[in-house]
Formats: structure tokens, sequence, C-alpha cells
């Protein structure tokens, strides 16, 4: 099942992924964008149940 989100964060999304595939470290720049939109890689659950807790 897909996620929606609104076409205005979308269009940030879109906006700020161009950004981040054209940063000098790309990677870097990449996971905190993806950050900034709540997506992380399921390896991160532990940290962030341990972080919030």
């Amino acid at each position: 099942m897909p996620t929606f989100i609104d076409d205005n964060a979308y269009t940030r999304l879109l906006f700020d992924l161009r950004m981040a595939a054209r940063a000098a470290d790309w990677e870097t720049a990449l996971t905190e964008v993806l950050c900034d939109a709540n997506i992380l890689p399921a390896t991160c659950r532990g940290e962030i149940e341990i972080t919030a807790s």
C-alpha cells in the first residue's frame, strides 16, 4: 500500500532529492533529505525506539 503525501510535500521532496543528488557527499545529503521526510531504513528502528524511550 503506498503512502500518500500532499502535493506541496511531494514537490519539496523532489526538489530536496534533486539538490542532494548534486551534492559532493550525495549519500549524506540524501540521508538527510529522507530523514527530514521521516523515511528511515528498517535497520534504524531499534535505535529510534531506544532513543524515544
